[in-house]
């Protein structure tokens, strides 16, 4: 007879353990060399091996070491050890070798990883034995930490029993007392005791090393079945059950060196007791509740693929369908299969491209088993249903595609047109001699008596005058006021020398309720507005964020301080109560924390662009981007200011800003609202766009002031969601000021509008 060894060392019996470890589709170990890797190279390889086993130089890679939740308990951890493809192929061979010859002399009690058991035969041995009327009682036991605590000196002592060569025995102890290591750091832990968790040899020893137990067991003459670690007797009494479980646990700690988890359970039949996952009572299986929720909770996650179901749901599916489709009562496989169907269903409502066609679907639905003898006999017609809400909803998809892209296709022809429409629903001159008046073809702009312009009538909601010698007609100043279309002028520097308005605006209702609101509504009405300031200001760095990153990348970590100052402010918000001494001052306080963040960022933002920006500068400033900014902001002043006045409000009683004579101190409070997100995003867009931009003796060029009074005009007659409806931002000013005026009335809360992003 050939010897163990000889026959191990054999190419033979290597390509056929290959075959059973390429099957398996195992995975890899530490070498991180895959199946498919393998097989490409397993011409070189299995000699390699075979040459190796034959000269006892056969070094197997330490365990891969990772950790997976325990089924019993999650928060606990079982720890796997992962083995190199090349070393699976050992293990298996030795394993080929040797188990027919262990497996006969195992005791049929044990049902545990042993060929033509498992866990179905078990809980069938366990009704059957139930159903002897003279048991009453059940000791329940398992061992504590079995396989992490096997002496390696007894299982070598138990090999070499049996008869094992013993250059096989050192084979398998070498592969049992290997060593792991971690993925990442390489940390190497000894395998003092055990055998790893995962190692192709494992089981087989585990079960050899239980042997003399199963042995001790069956010499009781009670009903006795184990599988791996858990296992369980039938006695006839209580005292019986006691006295058994001191021998047991006498036995594995003086034979095996192993203990029982504690404590040990002496159940009476008739209140039933789990086993392998299954409940045992009155001589049925049935599952727990909680057991059933499980299970259906890993149906409703199976997918499929287009031969069926994928591997890794495939393989949940037929251990449902080996085990507890085996075991248990109809009723619960009636629930499984009503699971399935629902997860098919949902399948093909929400995944229907997976399929090109319902004959692919068909291919797919065709091998799916269901478990319950009902559902097994309208298999067809539940599999015909399913085809046929496929093609309803590949037509629907189809339909929802048309629609989708005829949707797109009218937001962008939307999007031309608001475009074109906030192009020209401002009216900018500047050039000297200019003449503004009104013909057939709506209003006209006129230089040395030759029209150069006209500008659709409909459309004109503002008009800006930043030049001098600009003539207007009594016709056109006439057409403006009827339809409250205000006409601003401005000096070259962006000062508001004054406005033409209708006396429609300028209405004092509430002018005497503004004067008399109490400290807590002018806290409460300056919280708002900061509020939105801030809001507004960490918006719009967001969205420069998020869509210039490469153009400013040391512009996160700034961003960051700046959510610093902003989460503080919230927090102070919490904390301090609207109407409290120094409230408004203390807010003022926490806005400039913010505000230094924010120009911070700014700052940053444009660092890249030479424009030569260091702080934020209001009056006097002589660099680009703050006389831009100043500029803008004059514009944004009027444009508040004659929205407040609309509202019936006093634009000279302010809430934050102490009141000076002469001064518009209520513009400059609700201003703050929206500074970034109508100059601030203008300006710093037209620097990072490249534009043509110059300051010249401290004064901007006509075409820079011409282009950025455009783009700020252009951006107040964009659209944006405000309240649930796309607003221009014009609009939006209009109705923060009668929102505040609701609020000073006393009909309404202020809440500032804050910018998406």
């Amino acid at each position: 007879m050939a010897k163990q060894i000889d026959i191990l060392c054999s190419e033979i019996t290597l390509y056929n353990a290959w075959n059973i470890v390429k099957e398996k589709g195992a995975m890899g170990g530490i070498d991180g060399m895959t199946i498919q890797e393998f097989e490409k190279d397993k011409k070189r390889q299995i000699p390699k091996l075979a040459e190796e086993l034959a000269n006892k130089t056969w070094k197997p890679y330490p365990y891969l070491e990772i950790e997976i939740a325990k089924d019993k308990n999650p928060e606990e951890k079982r720890k796997l050890g992962m083995t190199a493809i090349r070393d699976k192929i050992v293990q298996t061979a030795i394993k080929t070798i040797i188990e027919p010859r262990y497996d006969r002399i195992f005791v049929g009690n044990s049902y545990g990883f042993r060929p033509g058991k498992g866990a179905t035969k078990a809980i069938r041995r366990v009704l059957q034995e139930c159903k002897n009327k003279k048991y009453k009682y059940v000791l329940r036991l398992d061992i504590d930490n079995f396989f992490d605590s096997i002496d390696h000196f007894l299982l070598r002592r138990r090999l070499v029993a049996t008869g094992t060569e013993e250059e096989i025995v050192r084979l398998i102890m070498l592969c049992m007392e290997m060593g792991k290591v971690k993925q990442k750091s390489r940390e190497w832990t000894d395998t003092l005791l055990g055998t790893p968790q995962g190692a192709v040899l494992s089981p087989l020893m585990a079960n050899l090393y239980m042997h003399p137990f199963d042995q001790f067991a069956i010499s009781r003459n009670l009903p006795y079945i184990r599988y791996a670690d858990d296992f369980l007797f039938l006695c006839e009494s209580k005292v019986q059950a006691e006295d058994l479980l001191g021998k047991t646990e006498l036995f594995l700690k003086d034979k095996l060196k192993l203990s029982l988890n504690q404590p040990p359970s002496i159940i009476l039949l008739s209140d039933g007791f789990d086993f392998l996952g299954i409940t045992v009572k009155d001589y049925e299986a049935r599952i727990t509740e909680k057991k059933r929720e499980k299970l259906c909770q890993r149906i409703l996650g199976l997918e499929l693929c287009d031969n069926g179901f994928t591997p890794r749901s495939e393989k949940v599916w037929d251990g449902i369908s080996n085990y507890y489709a085996q075991l248990l009562p109809e009723n619960d496989l009636e629930c499984f299969d009503a699971y399935l169907l629902m997860r098919l269903q949902a399948i093909i409502n929400e995944q229907s491209q997976l399929f090109t066609s319902k004959t692919a679907l068909q291919y797919a639905l065709a091998g799916i088993c269901f478990l319950s003898p009902q559902y097994k006999s309208r298999k067809k017609l539940y599999l015909a249903e399913l085809v046929a809400d496929y093609a309803s909803q590949k037509n629907k998809a189809q339909q929802e595609e048309s629609n989708e892209r005829n949707k797109k296709l009218i937001q962008q022809r939307k999007k031309e047109f608001r475009k074109l429409a906030a192009e020209t629903s401002g009216l900018l001159v500047d050039k000297p001699g200019t003449y503004i008046g009104i013909s057939t073809r709506g209003v006209s702009v006129s230089e040395k008596g030759r029209v150069i312009a006209y500008h659709h009538a409909d459309n004109l909601s503002h008009v800006v005058v930043t030049g001098k010698g600009v003539s207007l007609s009594s016709n056109f100043i006439s057409y403006c006021m009827e339809r409250k279309i205000p006409i601003d002028f401005f000096d070259h520097q962006g000062k508001h020398i004054g406005s033409i308005m209708t006396p429609k605006y300028i209405q004092s209702t509430l002018w005497a309720k503004q004067s008399a609101a109490s400290p807590m509504l002018k806290s409460a009405l300056a919280l708002g507005i900061i509020e939105g300031k801030v809001k507004n200001q960490h918006a719009l760095l967001k969205y420069f964020n998020k869509y210039h990153k490469n153009h400013a990348p040391g512009l996160q970590p700034k961003i960051e301080l700046m959510e610093q100052c902003v989460n503080d402010f919230k927090l102070w918000k919490r904390k301090t109560r609207p109407g409290q001494d120094e409230f408004i001052p203390k807010l003022m306080g926490q806005e400039a924390q913010v505000a230094i963040r924010y120009w911070d960022c700014i700052r940053e933002l444009i660092a890249d662009d030479e424009v030569g920006f260091e702080r934020r500068e209001h009056q006097g400033a002589k660099d680009l981007v703050n006389s831009m900014l100043n500029y803008g902001y004059a514009i944004l002043y009027v444009r508040v200011w004659q929205a407040l006045l609309a509202a019936k409000l006093n634009p000279y009683d302010s809430i934050i800003h102490a009141r000076q004579e002469g001064k518009p101190t209520l513009v400059y409070d609700m201003v703050e609202i929206f500074r970034s997100q109508v100059v601030d995003r203008t300006v710093i867009s037209l620097v990072q766009k490249g534009q043509e931009l110059e300051i010249r003796n401290g004064l901007l060029t006509d075409k820079t002031r011409q282009l950025l009074v455009k783009s700020v005009m252009e951006r107040l007659a964009r659209y944006e969601r405000y309240q649930g409806e796309e607003m221009k931002m014009e609009n939006i000013i209009v109705r923060q000021a009668k929102l505040l005026a609701k609020a000073i009335e006393g009909t309404d809360k202020f809440k500032p509008y804050v910018a998406k992003w």
